[in-house]
């Protein structure tokens, strides 16, 4: 991200939490998390271009690799303390190889 202020959100995920893809015809998607009484929806400009595709892309990657750390140490029986450190890879989805 270039200069400027950033905002965060930390949304704790629970047994409830869930989200949704919702494609259509005539317009481009929608992919919402809802946990909680927060919903949160990612939405694109009319126009995509190749950095809309690139971000979608980053997104599912991320999101599996998400899927499989939950999963593994779900599988381990750890009870992973919240916050802290990461031993994975971050990525902006700006600029990352496919």
């Amino acid at each position: 991200m270039a200069g400027g202020r950033m905002s965060a959100l930390s949304l704790p995920i629970d047994g409830a939490a869930s989200t949704e893809f919702r494609s259509f015809r005539a317009r481009t998607p929608l992919f919402t998390v809802s946990a909680g009484r927060v919903l949160v929806t990612l939405t694109l400009p009319e126009r995509l271009n190749a950095g809309d595709v690139e971000f979608a892309r980053g997104l599912a990657e991320q999101a599996a690799a998400y899927a499989v750390e939950v999963e593994r140490l779900y599988r381990s029986g750890r009870r992973p303390s919240s916050g802290g450190s990461s031993s994975g890879r971050v990525s902006s989805g700006k600029g990352a190889a496919a």
